[in-house]
């Protein structure tokens, strides 16, 4: 379990992304990398330092807090955080597999 994209990008075949304890992406490194889905997942690719924006003072970051486990949301656990939410994610979305194993737990994909 990590937050350091580079120790998986080069340590791992198959990556599993998780927001407040439940598994919201997974697909091979590869994949998701070239593609990732999640909105969380998109939020975490772009916090993450690069060499072009290594020079910014400050990196981009997910507005909002990670739910307490006591009170998380209901439907999606990123829901209040998300920029893309809309009425239907107040509902729990199933996981769905759109291509071959990269799967993906967003109402943004059905």
């Amino acid at each position: 379990i990590t937050h350091d994209l580079g120790v998986v990008d080069e340590a791992a075949d198959d990556d599993g992304v998780m927001y407040a304890g439940e598994l919201v992406e997974q697909a091979p490194v590869h994949t998701f990398f070239a593609r990732p889905l999640h909105p969380y997942a998109h939020g975490l690719m772009s916090c993450a330092p690069t060499v072009d924006n290594r020079s910014q003072f400050r990196l981009t970051t997910i507005s909002g807090s990670v739910p307490a486990p006591s009170r998380l949301p209901k439907g999606c656990t990123f829901r209040p955080r998300c920029p893309r939410a809309f009425e239907r994610c107040g509902q729990v979305p199933p996981m769905l597999e759109t291509e071959t194993d990269h799967f993906v737990r967003c109402w943004l994909y059905i």
